[in-house]
């Protein structure tokens, strides 16, 4: 009987660690350089940017201790509100906007034309362009003397100042975000086109329904986890938008009269240019809050359009 019991015992907890280290040993192994670049790259500085955002910190000097005192000041500081302003605006024009004109290339470059892989190369190259050349070259085709303006003025039109009126700058710099970040959502969309089954198109044709119709309800629904992602993602990279900003706006200032002034801009501005890294802190946990707000909005939301969620 002692015998049966010693055999059918279960095994204690440290001959399970036991058994699962040596079985999963490699795996861990392989893992562990990700995770510690992720612990000392992001965990750490998210640790301490949130300790700094309660000091007073000119890099130069002691951090001194000021509690709520930045935060406070993020209701109060009219160019704080001004700039979370232009980042709301850059992100409601910029995401629906990269959305439909994607979707759209998306469709066309799902077709069977000449050329194709040439022109699905050269929607993506804007992607990989380094920022500073792509704002160089806008700079110039926008400029007084540019094309755009030499084109108006060829036609009897008068001359805009794109990105030194307060009317247009900040527009014209969420239209050339579009523009550059175009060709990711179109590789995504066409990606998730390319998996809609032919036969279900097929069978909607048979039942008599429109390209329309077939668009709207079988492909539309099936391609929804593509555009859920390209959307949450979409609105976290419009919220941050710095380096079109730093590049395009005027004297890299963020002008004119801070028009095109955003929240990753005025971080910056905050941290590097004024010293004061415990506002800037502070600001970027602000922003942070903000994001995970929308971004748990908009996964409570998908339950209601996205296929295949209950």
């Amino acid at each position: 009987m002692e015998i049966t019991r010693s055999i059918d015992a279960p095994p204690t907890f440290s001959q399970k660690l036991k058994r699962n280290f040596r079985k999963y040993f490699w795996g861990y192994f392989f893992v562990l350089p990700s995770l510690l670049i992720i612990v000392l790259f992001k965990l750490v500085p998210l640790i301490v940017g949130f300790g700094i955002s309660f000091s007073n910190w000119s890099l130069l000097s002691s951090p001194e201790f000021v509690g709520l005192q930045n935060y406070a000041k993020l209701f109060t500081d009219p160019t704080t509100v001004k700039v979370f302003g232009n980042t709301s605006y850059y992100s409601a024009i910029s995401v629906p906007l990269n959305l439909i004109f994607s979707l759209g290339l998306a469709l066309a470059l799902n077709q069977k034309i000449k050329g194709l892989a040439f022109f699905r190369t050269a929607y993506y190259i804007p992607v990989v362009a380094a920022s500073v050349a792509v704002s160089a070259i806008w700079v110039w085709l926008l400029s007084n003397f540019g094309i755009l303006n030499t084109f108006l003025t060829s036609i009897g039109l008068k001359s805009v100042n794109f990105l030194q009126d307060t009317k247009y700058a900040l527009t014209t710099i969420t239209l050339v975000d579009v523009w550059k970040n175009l060709g990711f959502n179109v590789v995504v969309f066409l990606a998730a086109l390319q998996d809609v089954p032919e036969e279900l198109r097929d069978a909607a044709r048979v039942d008599g329904a429109s390209n329309m119709g077939i668009f709207r309800n079988v492909t539309l629904p099936l391609i929804s986890p593509a555009i859920f992602f390209t959307a949450v993602m979409g609105v976290i990279g419009s919220l941050q938008a710095f380096d079109l900003v730093y590049n395009m706006s005027m004297k890299h200032e963020g002008g004119p009269a801070r028009a095109t002034s955003t929240v990753g801009f005025y971080v910056w501005q905050n941290a590097f240019k004024y010293s004061k890294m415990g506002y800037a802190a502070a600001i970027s946990f602000g922003l942070m809050a903000i994001l995970l707000v929308l971004t748990i909005i908009q996964w409570q939301m998908r339950r209601k359009w996205v296929y295949g969620e209950e």
